[in-house]
């Protein structure tokens, strides 16, 4: 199954009606660039809330850091690790050497050699909406007014013409600042909202009805002079399209046809506002050629300033989102692509949170915002068990990379940021003009 968005424009409206809004309904991609890569797709994970590194994606061997009052007042890093119950040593070691995680990073860490780590990354600020605008769109905000469209937006508009919904995004903010209208974010809560969005309801119109409602619509598009009102025409449009073409059953999680899809993905019964399921979700739009781009949360709950909550609700709340990432992995691996490797060759995964939490813990016993990051990619395009850049040893700073090695270089390396991850995303698939305007180089250290 592939229908395009220009075939589901036609197929709603007729041959006619269509090409009388070919003025209206920009079609054609964004930028006037070929990708080299035209078989590529991407899937952002998104964790809200603030990660904490030492938990998942940048641990510290508490041999060194042993927690005590000196180490703490002289590192000022402290890991927490014996607050926990698992131990002396909780990190998990991988089969790639030096790729170490924490003990929270769950079945994603079988995936190592295909799992590029990027460390110490230097944020533009430890406000959640500032920051996970700027993790979103790789643009600081100007306040919190986005200045640029979403990655996932930006890779849409040169991939996803012939994807029915070229950038899907449940969960996450999504934006589309100087993009094509049919490369916004069709933004769903879960499968079940998605789901709900693409069936029809109780009661349909007779065929004049239809008719006549079309002809108003129409006419409607042609004098609106608004793009918000071309877009919700449009959006209108389309969505009686998708409803059309049955799309709402390739994500039933009742129906016996997705029975052991869901065991794949641990999916419980009637579930659908979890990740697993939002991962499933992803499985499903991109694997039948519904969506080239597709942005889901991952995980949530993170904010955990308390002790409580980091003690008892950040690690488990990280680790089913890293499972439920592992999970689309293995299958996106497990299926073959249609011209030859597996989905994943061709599937670039970007786990990603908008800021990470403090190397100490607080007077409660949990972890404020930090001005540091981390990333983790894989798949396609991406080179695989490497770690690029590091935090530094005493109080987990950002420090400079050189990004040809991926070693770090304090004196000639430039720090990471959203904009360096944006920008080797694009040259993966072979774009290099920096169409999303990010104005830095890309990580080449990252590309395969």
């Amino acid at each position: 199954m592939n229908h395009s968005r220009r075939e589901l424009l036609q197929g709603a409206l007729g041959i006619g009606g269509a090409l009388a809004l070919t003025d209206l309904l920009p079609l054609a991609k964004a930028e006037d660039v070929t990708p080299l890569h035209p078989d590529r797709y991407f899937v952002f994970a998104i964790f809200a809330g603030g990660w904490d590194p030492q938990l998942a994606l940048d641990p510290r061997d508490p041999s060194i850091y042993d927690d005590s009052e000196d180490t703490i007042a002289d590192v000022g890093i402290q890991t927490g690790y014996s607050r926990l119950g698992m131990g002396a040593d909780p990190r998990v070691f991988t089969s790639v050497e030096d790729l170490i995680f924490g003990p929270y990073i769950g079945n994603l860490a079988d995936f190592a050699p295909r799992i590029s780590l990027v460390r110490g990354m230097a944020m533009s600020s430890v406000s959640h909406q500032t920051a996970m605008r700027h993790a979103l769109t790789a643009r600081v905000p100007a306040g919190n007014s986005v200045r640029g469209s979403s990655v996932g937006t930006i890779l849409a508009s040169v991939l996803g013409e012939n994807e029915a919904i070229p950038n899907l995004v449940a969960g996450s903010a999504t934006f589309n600042v100087q993009h094509p209208l049919w490369c916004s974010g069709l933004r769903v809560s879960n499968i079940g909202d998605l789901r709900a969005s693409l069936t029809a309801g109780a009661s349909g119109l007779v065929d004049a009805e239809r008719d006549a409602l079309e002809r108003f619509f129409l006419k409607e598009q042609q004098r609106a002079e608004k793009r918000r009102m071309q877009a919700i025409l449009e959006s209108r449009l389309t969505s009686r399209s998708l409803i059309e073409e049955n799309i709402a059953d390739l994500f039933d999680t009742s129906s016996s046809d997705l029975s052991e899809l869901k065991e794949l993905f641990g999916l419980n019964s009637g579930s659908t506002g979890n990740a697993a399921s939002s991962a499933l979700m992803a499985y499903q739009a991109l694997t039948n050629g519904i969506s080239r781009c597709v942005t889901f949360r991952a995980a949530g709950g993170l904010d955990s300033h308390a002790g409580d909550s980091w003690r008892s609700v950040h690690g488990p709340n990280l680790q089913k989102g890293f499972n439920s990432v592992a999970a689309l992995a293995q299958q996106l691996e497990d299926t073959p692509y249609p011209t030859g490797g597996s989905w994943l060759d061709h599937t670039t995964i970007v786990c990603m949170s908008e800021f990470c939490r403090g190397p100490k813990l607080n007077r409660s016993g949990g972890r404020d915002h930090y001005i540091t990051n981390s990333c983790l990619l894989m798949g396609g395009g991406i080179t695989g068990g490497k770690i690029i850049g590091a935090t530094s040893e005493n109080k987990m700073r950002a420090q400079a990379v050189d990004l040809a090695t991926g070693m770090v270089d304090n004196e000639n390396g430039e720090r990471i940021s959203h904009e360096h991850i944006a920008r080797t995303l694009l040259y993966s698939v072979g774009i290099t003009d920096d169409i999303a305007d990010v104005r830095v180089p890309p990580i080449d250290a990252l590309l395969s």
